[in-house]
């Protein structure tokens, strides 16, 4: 997993809480590296599970709520990070549709050894259908992808959650009024 996730994750946590809070989460994670995340690095999704793992623990709030707010904060961090991609764009559906063949596919050029999701688009009976698929166990990351493109966009229409793999390495989302 990509640094830029880890360096994104830390900066969530001291806004949404605060650097003592880290701390707490850090020593509590008792990382081999003190959570000490290069950008362009590539870790361990554990050490990821493990960081998120002891700040449900220490702020009570459940994992999966977690990674959807962190998802939702990720989406906001990409629009300033990458506002030459983000810009491309008018519509979270119009962005959601090019995630695979343009986003990834960026995302593989600035970054070679990044392995980002399988994410496929298609729009049935008139609703967005996004499908999650991983080696990692993400989908509530994803799910708050989802729901910070809709945010960013002004999309008022829901994100409903239609299946989740049990691991949480693959979920479909259906977004509708």
């Amino acid at each position: 997993m990509k640094g830029l996730i880890f360096s994104e994750l830390i900066r969530f946590m001291e806004e949404e809480q605060s650097p003592l809070f880290v701390e707490q989460v850090i020593a509590a994670a008792d990382l081999p590296n003190d959570a000490a995340f290069s950008r362009i690095g590539v870790y361990p999704t554990a050490h990821a599970l493990l960081l998120v793992g002891e700040a449900s623990k220490l702020s009570g709030v459940p994992v999966a709520a977690l990674c959807e707010a962190f998802g939702c904060y990720l989406f906001g961090r990409f629009t300033i990070l990458y506002p030459e991609i983000m810009s491309s764009y008018s519509t979270a559906e119009s962005l959601l549709e090019h995630v695979r063949g343009h986003i990834h596919e960026d995302v593989k050029v600035l970054y070679p050894d990044a392995t980002p999701p399988e994410v496929k688009t298609q729009t049935r009976d008139g609703q967005c259908i996004v499908e999650y698929r991983s080696h990692r166990p993400l989908a509530h990351i994803a799910c708050g992808l989802i729901r910070g493109c809709l945010e960013h966009f002004g999309d008022e229409r829901k994100i409903e959650w239609v299946n989740c793999s049990e691991s949480g390495d693959a979920a479909t989302f259906r977004i509708a009024a």
